[in-house]
């Protein structure tokens, strides 16, 4: 990141990251009117060249809080303090969804987006929209390298085109998935660094860009600065072949995020269901045991109530001995029915009245009835 600060008048102050006023982190005026300070984005915390730079997993910007002093030592109450940030442009898509472009530097198997690449290998450069909605197309135009002193080589041309054939493909667009692809044959560097910087205006074209005719006397088929162009830009460190790569493997999250939420949703899913058998189960359980219980509860009949051959309790009436002609004095009813209202022995003249409507016996009448005097 290279900041230049203006002022209305000659500036003697520092300009330099906030909390971090190591060489690398620190410019001073010299009494013109502009002050440079270049920040390296990508430092690790251990390194020297850390500045406190703050990176959104989420949208890949780079933001860092800078402090203008007056003095170049004192910390004063008139020290300006801003907070610059290196993001990606967007556009509103069809779905009114935020859509950004974006330019990086990929594998030849076009799976993983690198941060350090190797001297003289070949890699693929990637021009990229997120949501891609089927409205919205991109063209890659106008891109060149450069590095911190701004040295730069033009790659590609304002139709689209590359410059040099044998350093880069032209772009092979996919419309579908929202991203062009170009192949690097060869990974080059500037003899003054080992830090590249790639830079491409990006057109944007509703109903898409169509493919750029790169032939020598094309001209291009339509006008994309009408629907906009935007800004897209990466940056790698060079290693020559066998150095060690010193930074941590750039992780790129699926558009529906990281890994670890997809197997959390399955368990919660593989949960649920197990949930619901249960409840399932246990609500069949317990809808038998009420049907179970309402048969066991049910009041009993009139002929589970009506026993005829029930002794009364302190007599010896009701005896099953008369049915088989022995004394005592016992009665049967013979053929008669709940609606009876007398039932007569054939035995004895003894007699019970049955009450149907209140679903007992009445007490046998005691006429004839022999008693033992005590």
């Amino acid at each position: 990141m290279t900041i230049r600060v203006h002022t209305n008048s000659s500036f003697s102050g520092a300009v330099h990251a906030k909390d971090y006023r190591t060489p690398s982190c620190l410019a001073y005026g010299n009494g013109s009117n502009t002050v440079i300070l270049g920040i390296n984005l990508f430092a690790s915390s251990q390194s020297q060249d850390y500045c406190g730079v703050l990176v959104s997993n989420k949208t890949e910007e780079r933001s860092l809080p800078v402090a203008v002093r007056i003095h170049r030592t004192l910390e004063l109450a008139d020290d300006k303090f801003y907070v610059i940030t290196c993001g990606k442009a967007g556009f509103k898509n069809a779905r009114n969804e935020t859509s950004l472009v974006s330019l990086k530097l990929m594998d030849k198997n076009r799976k993983k987006r690198l941060q350090e690449v190797y001297y003289s290998h070949p890699y693929i450069i990637r021009a990229e929209l997120s949501r891609p909605d089927g409205t919205y197309g991109i063209r890659v135009k106008s891109c060149f390298a450069f590095n911190r002193r701004n040295n730069s080589v033009q790659l590609i041309d304002d139709r689209g085109c590359p410059l040099n054939k044998q350093v880069l493909s032209p772009f092979i667009y996919s419309e579908k998935e929202g991203h062009a692809d170009s192949e690097l044959y060869s990974m080059f560097q500037f003899p003054d660094g080992n830090q590249v910087h790639f830079q491409c205006d990006i057109g944007v074209c509703k109903g898409g860009c169509g493919e750029p005719s790169c032939s020598d006397d094309s001209i291009p088929t339509r006008d994309i600065a009408d629907d906009g162009i935007l800004l897209a830009s990466t940056s790698v460190f060079v290693l020559q072949p066998g150095d060690i790569p010193k930074l941590a493997e750039v992780i790129e999250y699926p558009k529906w995020g990281p890994s670890w939420l997809l197997y959390l949703a399955i368990a919660l899913g593989l949960l649920f269901l197990l949930m619901l058998i249960v409840n399932v189960f246990l609500c069949s359980a317990m809808t038998c045991s009420c049907a179970r219980t309402e048969v066991v509860e049910k009041e009993p009949s009139i002929i589970e109530d009506y026993d005829p051959y029930r002794s009364w309790h302190g007599t010896q009436y009701g005896s099953r001995y008369s049915l088989n002609g022995k004394p005592g004095g016992g009665y049967v009813s013979g053929g008669s029915t709940l609606n009876s209202a007398r039932s007569v022995s054939t035995n004895s003249d003894h007699y019970a009245i049955v009450d149907s409507n209140r679903h007992h016996r009445s007490p046998p009448s005691h006429h004839g009835s022999h008693y033992r005097k005590h």
